[in-house]
């Protein structure tokens, strides 16, 4: 009778500490989560902007292609004051399709 109370006391306590353990990893998990998301507008805003040039040598094409794909809204881009940029990102993701 008394290992019968022993295993089930030693069972609830293994429910419980398995209890503890889920929390933990959820608590990890929202803390991971909101990092990545901090993490992730940082990267956003040090994303390397680069000129019509810098994008032509990596695209291996012609001012006038790039101008016509920024168009044609194939390729997304900014003003910056008077000057034309493109995320490198961007850049590199029409060059992998």
């Amino acid at each position: 009778m008394m290992k019968t109370q022993q295993f089930l006391q030693s069972f609830e306590n293994l429910q419980s500490e398995v209890k503890e353990l889920k929390t933990l990893q959820q608590r990890t998990l929202l803390l991971l989560e909101s990092n990545r998301h901090i993490t992730t507008e940082k990267s956003t805003l040090l994303e390397d902007w680069i000129s019509v040039k810098e994008s032509c040598l990596i695209l291996n094409c012609s001012e006038v292609t790039l101008w016509k794909l920024r168009k044609e809204g194939i390729i997304p881009f900014t003003r910056i004051k008077r000057t034309i940029r493109f995320k490198k990102s961007d850049i590199l993701n029409y060059l992998n399709q």
